[in-house]
């Protein structure tokens, strides 16, 4: 029984050996540090995808999020 015990305290510390040696001086993961702001997001008035103002294209009172969709909503005619 002794010799069982033994067995297992020496296994025990062999683990917490290796444990530490594989992880010398590892730091815990740093969060993520917060996105700058770069200003306001608007929706695109056709597809509803979110963009920042910055990068839309505006027509009239409406934001688009890409040429094409304030070209191809002019074109259908939708002035609300």
């Amino acid at each position: 029984m002794r010799i069982l015990l033994l067995i297992a305290a020496i296994v025990g510390v062999f683990m917490i050996v290796r444990t530490l040696l594989r992880n010398p001086g590892r730091k815990t993961p740093e969060k993520p540090g917060r996105i700058k702001e770069q200003g306001a997001v608007v929706r695109c008035a056709h597809c509803g995808v979110h963009v920042p103002q910055f990068e839309a294209y505006r027509s009239g009172s409406k934001m688009y999020c890409s040429r094409d969709h304030a070209l191809e909503d002019k074109s259908s005619g939708s002035d609300d």
